[in-house]
Order: structure tokens, then sequence, then C-alpha cells
């Protein structure tokens, strides 16, 4: 089977930007927010193969053919390709947010279907039997939250507040032993009643108004957008990031984290399993979020690309459903691909390249994409362009 071209859906949600994925697909910006652009069978926003015969949605293409494109990987994966590939591009926050290992996944999708919770229920925590790891790289100034800061880190931050209610109804929890006291505090903050809450924000905000860092940033424009959501603090508790393009982060399980502004590569686990701990008017579960959140602090880790070819580099993941590559080709310059044994969606990010293989070849411009089939061993690239590349790793035997 040869590669073939791919149409991609867009989803409008109201915190995406309005120009950057228009303007990568060569759109007119319409000023519609345009969150996110969809590579892949999710049955929510399926590509659109681009075939020969017909234009298909991937998620109606039939088995024999799917079998093709997923090779080795198809009974691996249930005839279904196990990443969703992105490009995420948010004006304001996305919601305070961690995803299940798989296990719990699984025992939380059959509770819930046990319990007969329809699958679009708002009280719906789990809408698949999946985890949820993620990847995003930067391919601008990039600003997220990711892990819980140091104990002893956030206790300082919350003591600058100088707040009556940290001090009678937080700060204690900072007493007990290390490994307890960041999940004994977060429990204790989700649990405030309203008033408590309130006036813990209020502390915040008159320390935010006087402090010149970006946490205090972050929280002031935290509180115009969700008031008295016990996110607006998140800043103090959480590890801010800000990428610069080409930096990446990934998200496992258990990791609570929040992308607030800029536009990135984004690959994840094909999954919709989203438990939120704030910034949201959305569903948030506590019980269950307690039960799923890593409370280690780890420090900041950002993932840097490592060079596998002239030309080649690769975030390394603990993944086994994906990985990503990013093609730097330069003019006149030339990469060669070989041993294929997976399926790849590639997404140009700029310029133009032909990509040559036995049978024939493709053209690939700035915004468009190409799924190349697992079946096809080798393929060479050539034309000064920047692409993204979005795989399978090679399974363990």
């Amino acid at each position: 089977m040869k590669p073939f071209k791919l149409k991609n859906i867009i989803q409008n949600y109201s915190w995406g930007t309005t120009d950057f994925i228009p303007e990568l697909l060569g759109l007119n910006d319409t000023g519609e927010h345009s969150a996110e652009l969809w590579m892949g069978d999710h049955p929510r926003g399926a590509s659109i193969a681009l075939l020969d015969s017909e234009d298909i949605p991937l998620d109606q293409i039939k088995l024999e053919v799917y079998q093709d494109i997923l090779g080795k990987d198809a009974e691996r994966f249930g005839n279904n390709l196990p990443f969703l590939f992105k490009v995420l591009s948010a004006e304001s926050p996305l919601s305070i947010q961690a995803h299940p290992t798989k296990e719990q996944a699984e025992n939380g999708f059959l509770t819930e279907n046990n319990k007969f919770v329809p699958l679009d229920a708002f009280n719906r925590n789990y809408k698949d039997n999946n985890h949820k790891p993620e990847i995003i790289c930067a391919l601008t100034t990039f600003t997220a939250m990711c892990g819980f800061k140091a104990s002893n880190e956030i206790e300082s931050n919350f003591i600058k507040l100088k707040s009556e209610v940290f001090k009678d109804y937080l700060q204690s929890d900072f007493d007990i032993k290390v490994e307890n006291s960041i999940k004994s505090f977060f429990s204790t903050l989700m649990s405030l009643d309203t008033l408590k809450l309130k006036s813990l924000v209020k502390d915040a905000l008159l320390w935010a108004g006087n402090d010149k860092s970006l946490e205090a940033k972050l929280v002031r424009e935290f509180a115009l957008l969700y008031d008295n959501d016990p996110g607006v603090l998140s800043p103090l508790f959480l590890n801010v990031y800000v990428l610069h393009p080409g930096e990446a982060l990934y998200q496992g399980p258990g990791e609570l984290h929040a992308y607030i502004k800029g536009t990135g590569i984004e690959l994840m686990s094909n999954s919709d399993n989203v438990l939120r701990g704030g910034l949201t008017p959305k569903h948030v579960d506590v019980e269950e979020l307690l039960k799923v959140l890593n409370f280690q602090s780890t420090g900041k880790k950002i993932l840097f690309p490592k060079n596998i070819l002239q030309g080649v580099s690769e975030y390394t993941t603990p993944s086994d459903e994906f990985i990503l590559r990013y093609f730097k080709i330069a003019e006149k310059g030339t990469i060669e691909i070989k041993n294929r044994m997976s399926l790849e969606i590639l997404l140009c990010t700029s310029g133009d390249a032909v990509l040559t293989y036995n049978t024939g070849s493709i053209s690939i411009s700035k915004g468009e994409s190409i799924l190349i089939p697992a079946s096809l061993n080798s393929y060479i690239i050539k034309g000064s362009s920047e692409i993204y590349s979005a795989g399978i790793p090679q399974a363990q035997s």
C-alpha cells in the first residue's frame, strides 16, 4: 500500500487561538477559535484518507486495509491507531487535569458501566478503558504547569500569602512525613468550603498584586477567568514551565498538569479519560482524582530531542503506543528512513518536500499530513522543510 494524504478535523474549543492553525493550513482567518487539529482515527474527529479510489474517514476503512496500514501492530492495538496526533493552540488555559494508569482506566470504566452511567453524562470520569500518557512539544513559546513542586517550596509559597486560612487549615499538612504532605495538603485544599477558599484566593491576589513573578501573574490571570476556583492557586503548588520551540514535556499517568498558553505538537494515547482538578466549569471528582494522582515531587523535567540520524531527532518517552520525531531538512538535503516496520503520520510545519518510495512519490507542503503505512519498508524525503512524525515504537520482544 502506498502513502496517502489526510484531511484533518479542526476542533473549535473556546480556549483556542484564532490564527495559528488556519495560517498553518493556508485557510482564511474567520475569527473562530481553532484549538486543535486532529490527525488519527478518533471517532470524534477521524481524519479523511484521500485515497485514489475514494475519500473515506480513517475509522471507516475496511479491516483488511487497516491491517496493511498497521502491519504487525494491527493485532496488538485492536486494528486501531494507538495514538492521536495533534496541533494544540491555546489562547487561554485548559483545565488542570490528570490521567489514570491503564489498570485504573479499566477498573473505572467497568465500574461506571456497571452503574449504568451514560458515556456522555456530565459526571462520567472514564470514557474508555485506556490510559492517556501524552507529550507536548512547543512550536511557539508555550506556558504550562506540570507536577507538584517540592513540599517545602509549596509551604513557603503559601506562607507568603499571610493567610489565616492557610495557617489554620493547611499549614499543619506539612508537619507530617514528606511522602504524604503534598497529598494531605492538596486533599485539604480541594475540600475547603466556599468561604475559606474565597478568603484564601483573596489573600493570594493581594500577594500577587505586589509580586512580579510568573506565578503571581498566572494567579491574577486565573482569578479573572475562574474567580474562586482552587485552580487559581495552582501556580503556587505546581511546577510552572515556559517552553521554547523544540522543548517538550511528557505527562505520564497521575501527573497533574495544565496547558496555559501557546502552540505545540501534541501526541497521546488514544483515550478520552480526563480527571479534572480546577480551572474548569466541567465535572471535578475530587475523590477519584486523589486516587490517580502522583504526589511525588520530581522537579522540573524538560525533554530535549536526541539526534538519531542526520536531520532526524527523537523525543524519548516510556510510551509503548507513540513516538515523536522531528525532521529538519536543509535546502537540497535528503533524509532516508530504512527498515520501517510501523505506521507513521507526518505533518509538515514549514517548507515543501517530496517523499519518494519504491513505486512512486508524494509531495508534502506546510500544513499537509501524510499517512505512511507499515507495509512500506523505506522512504526518502527531499526538500527544505520541517516535519513532525508520529509513529509506533517497536514492540519489545
